[in-house]
């Protein structure tokens, strides 16, 4: 396992870091957000509540995740990218039933970007250690 420099970080890794943390961040907020809702409001709590539970823990996930894929281990890139793409074709289909969701695809889809822009040639070289083809 190469451990690659981290003084010497592309801007795109750095981006897709932010991407990763931002996207958490809002994931995290919209679930206590629809766990506050499912507990006040009259109806049924558990739908709300749970998905808004399981919508946070993916959230903190991905701060985790991003948290250590930026430190240059490939292996955490991949888990998060994986999961960022699972969790933004889960919620594209869960989004048309349960509208307030689709708060949850957009925080998604950044997280998702950030995974693109971790595959990119100049990420790729550093995560792997490789030399940039030019």
């Amino acid at each position: 396992m190469v451990s690659p420099d981290r003084a010497e970080r592309p801007k795109l890794v750095v981006w897709a870091y932010r991407c990763w943390i931002t996207s958490g961040v809002l994931l995290v907020v919209l679930g206590v957000l629809l766990i506050v809702l499912g507990l006040t409001l009259t109806g049924p709590t558990l739908g709300p509540v749970g998905i808004g539970f399981i919508v946070a823990v993916v959230g903190a996930a991905y701060n985790l995740l991003g948290s250590r894929a930026y430190t240059g281990d490939a292996r955490w890139r991949s888990s998060l990218s994986a999961l960022t793409l699972v969790m933004t074709a889960l919620l594209l289909f869960v989004s048309f039933g349960v509208p307030i969701l689709a708060f949850a695809l957009l925080a998604s889809l950044v997280g998702l970007f950030g995974s693109l822009l971790a595959y990119r040639p100049d990420s790729e070289a550093w995560f792997t250690g490789t030399p940039q083809k030019k």
